[in-house]
Order: C-alpha cells, then structure tokens, then sequence
C-alpha cells in the first residue's frame, strides 16, 4: 500500500521487505542495495532492523498515548465533580445572598473542555469567597461555616478546605497530563525520524531497481508503489462502534458498491479525536468478509479510550475513511 500516514508506514515497508527478497532470490550473485545519499549501502536486512526499530517506536507511542488518555480521564472526572460544586455554590448564593456584597462576587462556571487557566481561575474566586462567607455574617436561614449537601457525583457533604484540596489536585493533574503529553510528543519525534529515513530507502529503491534488474522486467513492473495508481476516491462507509465486555471493541460498517473495491480497513488509536499521525492499521477484511471487526486493540486498560475509521481501500490504493468511532473501555467491571 502506499505512503498515507503513520498507519501505512508497517504494511508499505512489509511490501518492499517482500519485492527485496524476489529481487535477492533472482540475482543472489550481486545481492540488490540501496545507496543513500551519503553513500551508505542499506541491504535487506538493514532495511528489516528499520521496520522492526519502528514497530517498537509505534508500541511505545500506544503506551504513552494510554498514559495521557488515562490522566486526561482522571482530569475531567475532577474537573466533573468541580464543576458540579460550583453550580451547587452559585445556586446557594443566588438563594440566600443575592442581597449581599457576596453575590456581585460570585464566579461564573467555565466550560468543561476549557484548559487550566480558564477553568481553574473561577474554582480559585469560589475557593476564596466561600473563605469569606465563612467568616459571616450568615444570612437568614443558613448556618456557618456552609457546607454543601450531597450530590449525584459526590455522596457525601463538601466543606471549604475539602473543595479546596480538589482545586489543588486539579492543579497537579493539569501538570500530570502536561508531562505525558510531552512524553507523547518525544518518542512520536524518535518514531518520525525512523519513518522519514525509511522513505528515504524505499523512494531510493525505488529509483534504483529498474536500472539494476533490466534483466528481470516482472520484478520492476511488480514494485511496491508509494504513491496511489492515478484514479478516483471512493465514497466512505458508515461505521458505528461498540464496546463488548471485557476488552473488546466491534466496528460495523456499510457496503461499499464501488466496482474496483480491494478491501476494508480498521485504523485506529489511543485516544479520543481520530489523528493520522497516531493511527495504525488494525484489521483488513475482503469484501465478501462479514462487515464488521472485533478487536481488543489498545483497549488495554480500564478507562482508555480508542478512536477508530473504517477505510475502503480500492484496487488502485485510493481510499476513504468513515467518520471518526470512540469507544471506551469502561472503569467498572462489565458484566
């Protein structure tokens, strides 16, 4: 398959590991290499250590990629619970304080998907006027210092220093999740650069074959391709997705009508928004397959999210993707 994204680095490098030991097989006397700019001789088996170099890059970026998911999932479950007490808060001051000089202080509750700043700043004005409410004067009604009741989040009553401690865990979750994002960033740079060096050795082989196996027309008209066969793009399937305890994911998708359909696609990753640069190839099915895969592929923890697309792929290499699928696996136990 040709070059498309991080997903068909694997299968393009299997194509040309493939064609290289027919060429190999066909001239054995002067063993085919490929000469890089710098004169450095890549063989076969070179060219091998570099798609096993990079199937260990992929796995560590999974495994960092499950490290931030998680950390993201334990952030927004915080902020969740935050936020919960904040709209608690702002319905008691609107009840009893509205005519008090508390109530022109009141914050204004963020969005759940707001960052740091914007969503830690107004727990800090609640975390500092529920202070000074304690200090009084109470207004009719209510007791000092306020607690608030229970919730459907949090089963038991939260005092000021209680939501303060959980301000100040978000704060070291927000450094947590940083942390692992950079980690993420760093081994998908190592990953990028094996990958640019393995175009570099099958455009290479590309340009160099067919001078050196005149004699061997089949193998140079038989070459991997790394860019598609001029045609036209296939129209997407739908997709929907699934979680099926205790590991798995199931991804049903349509019937592609096209006539030069080769194959379905599964492509997927760690997280939640679908990014080619992430995505690796997970299943292939023929087109007389049952329209559907089950995989456990990266679901390897409670609470990680994977994020998948259906691909119809065409005899030509063309292709299409669905629309984006996220499944998660759940935190509790499914029966």
């Amino acid at each position: 398959m040709p070059i498309s994204g991080n997903a068909s680095y694997i299968p393009t490098a299997n194509d040309f590991l493939g064609h290289w030991q027919l060429v190999l097989d066909a001239a054995p006397a002067t063993p085919f290499k490929v000469k890089l700019p710098n004169d450095t001789l890549v063989t076969r088996a070179i060219f091998e250590g570099m798609r096993d170099l990079l199937q260990s890059q992929d796995a560590d970026v999974r495994a960092k990629l499950t490290h931030l998911d998680l950390a993201r999932g334990t952030t927004e479950i915080t902020k969740v619970k935050l936020l919960e007490r904040l709209n608690q808060f702002i319905v008691k001051l609107d009840g009893k304080w509205q005519d008090t000089h508390f109530y022109a202080a009141r914050p204004y509750a963020p969005g759940i998907r707001d960052g740091q700043k914007v969503f830690s700043d107004p727990m800090f004005d609640m975390m500092t006027l529920w202070e000074s409410i304690n200090a009084g004067p109470a207004p009719a009604g209510v007791t000092l210092p306020l607690v608030l009741p229970p919730t459907d989040l949090q089963a038991t009553p939260m005092a000021q220093g209680e939501f303060a401690s959980m301000v100040s865990s978000l704060q070291f979750q927000f450094a947590d999740e940083r942390a692992k994002l950079q980690k993420v960033t760093l081994s998908r740079a190592k990953r990028d650069e094996t990958q640019a060096d393995m175009y570099g050795v099958m455009k290479l082989y590309r340009d160099d074959l067919p001078s050196d196996m005149m004699a061997f027309p089949t193998l140079v008209e038989t070459m991997p391709r790394l860019t598609p066969l001029p045609g036209h793009t296939p129209q997407p399937v739908s997709a929907s997705a699934t979680f099926e305890a205790p590991d798995k994911s199931r991804i049903v998708y349509g019937e592609s009508t096209d006539p030069m359909l080769d194959r379905y696609q599964l492509r997927g990753h760690v997280g939640t928004e679908y990014d080619e640069v992430f995505a690796e190839v997970i299943a292939n099915n023929a087109p007389s397959d049952p329209r559907e895969f089950v995989s456990s592929f990266g679901l390897t923890e409670p609470g990680v999210h994977m994020v998948y697309k259906v691909f119809v792929i065409l005899t030509t290499d063309n292709e299409a993707g669905s629309a984006p699928m996220v499944v998660q696996r759940p935190l509790a136990a499914v029966s």
